[in-house]
């Protein structure tokens, strides 16, 4: 039986980044996956890299009016959706080469198959007993199923699915208003594809701030998706022309569509790690139960990433990768004292960070609201898109930031001055007080 002083299962981000930090430092480590094609998780095949590659085709597509105004005319009219595949799967393979040669110069070891506890210091890899003083649990998550939706991977599918597809589809409803749904609306919007979004709470995104959800549905309007709020699929028929369904909620509706795409959510991908044989816990809706230092229920075994309960992100993943490594190293139980942006790639972006309206109300939190919308930004006018706004969250005694919400062009870059500002609790007039770039989409800043 081989023996390891670290075993890591899962090479997602948070996988490989703790299997890397380890070995780096002198730990004997093996990181274990299904295969060398999922090395990266689905962050590289089919989540984070796959979905913003295919967005900022998309992003050009929709600038394709405002080029035309500037003396540009790159008018869209043929789209080879498989070429853009194919380079997709080039970009994923050129960053996982360089993944896995991260790893060899770590020292890494890999073995592909499925892993499962036999005990608490023992895993089943594909028949072979391995060993193990140390183990990180980074399994990731898998898409989330709906019984009344059922995957058929041509007429219904997942958002894995798509990356599949060599033609666009004339129409598609897409259930599910969260993230992964509004960022795939935007995509085939963009190609003038008929687009339904059905969500089933009152507003999209639900995590966000309501302004900005407002926001972002006037925008989808705009851009012609037509978005159902406060309803659910109550009937599914495949017929030899594509889908239809029957939505039920504040209006009752028959869609007709070539494509559905179910984007539900995902779920904790615990179930066959087999964790009652190593005694590690696991909370009511499969997500593995750690301490704040990522420790299971097991000393020496931890967990991370979207397996665990905290927000599913890779740059999450990331980070409590570093702390579950560091804390295997030096025996020690650091915690993630670190803020977590929210970053969603529609059209607008739409970036958060620290405190939301919403949280404070019912916290009963005092705070101040301030906005500066993007009409007033050079730098967003001359990008073709002065829509949206920020907005920040105060302290009303101390004016410390507490949280922002950005909607609008570069709003996944420019949240990240309000991630140093929250967690280093700077106060507004810090921040506004800093020089900022003219013309800078940042430089809304001063206007707060």
């Amino acid at each position: 039986m081989k023996h390891f002083d670290a075993v890591v299962i899962g090479a997602g981000p948070g996988g490989y980044e703790a299997a890397i930090q380890l070995g780096k430092a002198g730990v004997k480590t093996l990181l274990i996956d299904r295969s060398k094609e999922r090395i990266g998780g689905t962050c590289l095949n089919e989540g984070c890299i796959s979905t913003k590659n295919y967005l900022e085709s998309a992003w050009y597509a929709a600038k394709a009016p405002y080029f035309k105004e500037c003396g540009l005319d790159v008018s869209i009219n043929d789209f080879d959706l498989a070429r853009l595949r194919e380079k997709t799967v080039s970009l994923k393979n050129e960053l996982r080469s360089g993944v896995v040669w991260q790893l060899d110069q770590a020292g890494v070891e890999m073995m592909y198959g499925s892993a499962s506890f036999v005990d608490a210091h023992t895993l089943e890899v594909s028949g072979e007993a391995i060993s193990f003083d140390k183990c990180i649990i980074a399994t990731g998550a898998k898409v989330r199923e709906n019984p009344i939706l059922p995957l058929d991977g041509k007429h219904i599918v997942s958002s894995s699915d798509l990356f599949e597809l060599d033609t666009l589809p004339k129409s598609i409803a897409i259930v599910g208003g969260g993230a992964i749904g509004c960022e795939f609306a935007t995509f085939f919007s963009a190609f003038e594809v008929e687009v339904t979004l059905i969500a089933r709470g009152t507003q999209l995104l639900s995590g966000e701030d309501e302004d900005v959800a407002k926001a972002l549905l006037r925008a989808f309007k705009k851009s012609g998706i037509k978005v159902m709020t406060s309803s659910a699929i109550q009937k599914v028929k495949v017929t030899s022309q594509g889908v239809e369904l029957d939505v039920v909620g504040e209006i009752e509706e028959k869609i007709k569509c070539e494509l559905v795409l179910c984007a539900i959510g995902r779920d904790p991908n615990t179930e066959e790690l087999r964790l009652e044989n190593a005694n590690v816990q696991r909370n009511e809706k499969g997500f593995v139960t750690i301490t704040e230092a990522f420790r299971t229920t097991q000393k020496h075994i931890y967990a991370i990433g979207d397996c665990i309960d905290t927000p599913a992100y890779a740059h999450t993943a990331y980070a409590e990768a570093k702390i579950a490594a560091a804390n295997i190293i030096n025996e020690s139980d650091t915690i993630n004292t670190h803020i977590t942006p929210s970053t969603i790639f529609t059209n607008p972006q739409i970036a958060s960070c620290g405190l939301r309206e919403k949280e404070a109300k019912e916290q009963g939190i005092a705070i101040e609201v301030k906005k500066a919308f993007l009409k007033i930004n050079a730098k967003a006018k001359i990008n073709g898109d002065d829509s949206g706004f920020v907005k920040i969250l105060l302290c009303p005694q101390r004016d410390i930031i507490l949280g922002a919400s950005i909607i609008g062009v570069e709003a996944t870059e420019v949240i990240h001055e309000f991630v140093i500002a929250v967690e280093k609790k700077l106060t507004a007039s810090e921040l506004t007080a800093m020089i900022h770039v003219h013309p800078s989409v940042s430089e809304i800043i001063r206007y707060l």
